[in-house]
């Protein structure tokens, strides 16, 4: 039976990094065109603000392993759908898109252990 192809979900890039501050423990990796982090058992997630731009660090304990830094402000939107590559297992695709809306390009994504739905009776966004 063929499955149909789940709608892209689009947020704005402030409420996708609020939601992913609380959801660190569900990011099984992220990355950009240069760079790429992937999660471990003996690693954590670490999200830092600094001067304008956002911080995705990976750590083994106090150790860091490796660090990706975001240029929010360059985001035009955040797209959400199921992985077409996990298959079953549920994760979904976190793409950050930036450039004209004519032709935007992706610029970081993640691959999430779960999806992004709007909490029901509020704005806030939940697991």
């Amino acid at each position: 039976m063929d499955m149909l192809p789940q709608p892209v979900r689009t947020l704005k890039f402030d409420g996708f990094w609020r939601w992913l501050q609380e959801h660190t423990q569900c990011i099984l990796r992220c990355g950009s065109v240069d760079a790429m982090l992937y999660d471990h058992d003996d690693f954590h997630w670490l999200l830092l603000e600094e001067e304008r731009q956002h911080i995705i660090q990976v750590l083994k304990g106090k150790v860091l392993v490796g660090e990706l830094v975001l240029a929010g402000r360059e985001v035009t939107e955040v797209n959400v759908a199921p992985d077409p590559d996990s298959g079953t297992q549920g994760h979904f695709l976190v793409e950050l898109m930036s450039g004209p809306k004519e032709d935007p390009q992706v610029v970081y994504h993640f691959i999430m252990a779960h999806g992004i739905d709007p909490a029901p009776g509020h704005k806030d966004l939940k697991h």
